[in-house]
């Protein structure tokens, strides 16, 4: 699986067209971006387009939308995503079927690939994208960089309250794991960050963290809290959306739960059934064979049904405050 996810990109050709249409009956469009920088950033643009939906295979997920599209016409607000990703990494490819959805809402959808990199510098990649297609020829007319959201899964849930202004505390990460060590999906499962590295290598300085982005409302996927005690969350004052899985191995308590009451202002939350991978997309044969891991939901649990209603709430509650 880890290879797998490595490589999907390769599966672009580089879109090379742009045209403007009515903002009518939108379909999803997609790209990919490489963004030159000390290290390498791809990312993926989900995006509002009248053309027709050609669905495609990469890898083993199933994208409902079309490559290299033109964009529709108009200029529509933003939301950054910021995958999940365990000890594998992870992919935007996890939540294309929510990127499709809200590129058919009218947002355009900026996705970087994280690959292995730690949580401290992946909120510098979501700049990175962000800044990319902002200045990118096919985007800079169509995109309104005063209205910013962001939605983070799992991991990429302490990537989008980085990128709102919280500030995390590494050091309340190694308290709480040094007195929880069956708590693995929190204290093992995130690539780069728990190697056994020196303590003191995990001490962040707010002098090196990128520029905080103005993100005006969040979505927080069944989020990693660990990092963020209430002092560490006082400049996340906009309007907060939180999904809880009802059997999640993600200790809630430590994580969402915690959370929504250490943020400034009361979020929105909301329970939903399934486990941690309920809002990953609903699995191929293929993906069910190459990553079983997150295609495993209770019995009697249906994932598309319930990502009609996640999809549905993530939509109104950004229309809402965009």
């Amino acid at each position: 699986m880890r290879a797998l996810l490595l490589t999907i990109f390769i599966l672009f050709v580089a879109p090379t067209t742009n045209a403007s249409s009515e903002p009518e009956s939108l379909h999803a469009g997609i790209i990919r971006l490489t963004i030159p920088a000390s290290q390498t950033v791809e990312a993926l643009v989900w995006y509002p387009t009248q053309d027709e939906e050609i669905p495609w295979q990469a890898g083993p997920f199933q994208i409902q939308a079309s490559r290299n599209a033109t964009i529709a016409s108009g200029r529509f607000p933003v939301i950054l995503i910021s995958h999940g990703g365990g000890i594998t990494g992870g992919s935007p490819f996890v939540l294309g079927e929510l990127s499709a959805y809200l590129a058919r809402q009218g947002y355009i959808v900026i996705a970087p690939a994280h690959g292995k990199t730690r949580l401290l510098d992946r909120p510098l990649q979501v700049k990175l994208a962000f800044d990319a297609v902002a200045s990118d020829s096919r985007f800079n007319s169509h995109i309104d960089t005063t209205r910013l959201g962001m939605l983070g899964f799992s991991l990429g849930g302490a990537v989008t309250l980085e990128t709102a202004g919280a500030f995390p505390n590494m050091a309340h990460v190694d308290s709480y794991c040094d007195t929880h060590s069956g708590d693995v999906m929190s204290c093992q499962d995130a690539p780069g960050g728990n190697e056994g590295a020196p303590k003191q290598n995990l001490k962040v300085e707010k002098s090196a963290l990128p520029p905080k982005l103005i993100v005006k409302a969040i979505v927080l996927l069944d989020p990693f809290a660990i990092p963020f005690q209430h002092e560490e969350l006082t400049s996340v004052t906009m309007p907060v959306l939180i999904f809880r899985p009802e059997k999640s191995a993600l200790p809630a308590a430590a994580n969402a739960l915690g959370l929504s009451t250490a943020l400034p202002q009361p979020p929105q939350y909301q329970t939903v059934p399934g486990g941690h991978f309920i809002f990953t997309d609903v699995c191929t044969d293929s993906l069910r064979s190459s990553a079983p891991e997150i295609c495993q939901d209770p019995p009697g649990v249906d994932r598309a049904a319930i990502h009609l209603h996640i999809e549905s709430t993530i939509a109104r509650f950004f229309h809402a405050y965009l």
